[in-house]
């Protein structure tokens, strides 16, 4: 695997381009770095975008080595090969997009919270807090299939953000909601959890969503 810091450079985008990244950022981001991987038909590769004083900086998990010369992007990459030990600590930043399925619909996970907060007549004020929990609760629920252990006092939701991404004219838009977690994880599975890493938590992968940041707890 490879491991990318990926600079963009607005100043290089074309009006219609710029109206782009302004109007729908993840779907745009979606585009342009696969531009980075000309030879794939398939996307391989995870991403998550940060904002910048000066533009976006991207980082970037993929198999192969990014493309390095482009004319929109700064690319830094290096070989990714993290050395994992079960029972090892780990830090870890993540944005995700969880779901939940009830009765064989598939719902966010922020949204089911608030309208189970509803159903059960809770106050408002009460309904972020419900989220927060449904949040960590969703996140240690994945925890066995790909490898980690976590206590849920161990994380912290650090934001969430609705996101809605229109792709083409007269399409229907992608809607859902990222959230960005970070705390401590024991890695019980080594196997199982560099495959998380390398194909991501959640969904919304393609929009920037799943890609898990770590390093030494």
């Amino acid at each position: 695997m490879f491991f990318s810091r990926v600079m963009l450079d607005q100043n290089k985008l074309t009006p219609a381009m710029l109206q782009k990244w302004q109007q729908t950022r993840s779907y745009a981001s979606h585009q342009w770095l696969w531009q980075l991987f000309p030879e794939q038909q398939e996307r391989r590769f995870l991403f998550r975008h940060e904002p910048t004083p000066s533009g976006a900086c991207f980082y970037l998990l993929s198999d192969i080595a990014p493309q390095i010369d482009h004319n929109m992007f700064n690319v830094e990459t290096k070989p990714f090969q993290p050395q994992l030990v079960e029972g090892m600590t780990l830090a870890f930043s993540l944005r995700a997009n969880p779901v939940i399925t009830r009765q064989g619909k598939r719902s966010d996970v922020m949204m089911d919270a608030k309208f189970q907060a509803r159903q059960k007549g809770l106050e408002p004020t009460e309904y972020a807090i419900q989220q927060v929990m449904a949040a960590k609760a969703w996140l240690s629920a994945q925890s066995d299939k790909h490898g980690f252990s976590v206590n849920e006092r161990d994380i912290e939701v650090v934001s969430h953000q609705q996101q809605r991404c229109q792709r083409k004219d007269g399409e229907r838009p992608i809607c859902f909601t990222s959230v960005d977690f970070s705390g401590l994880l024991r890695v019980t599975n080594t196997e199982l959890f560099l495959t998380l890493l390398r194909k991501g938590i959640g969904k919304s992968k393609g929009l920037g969503c799943g890609l898990m940041l770590i390093r030494r707890g």
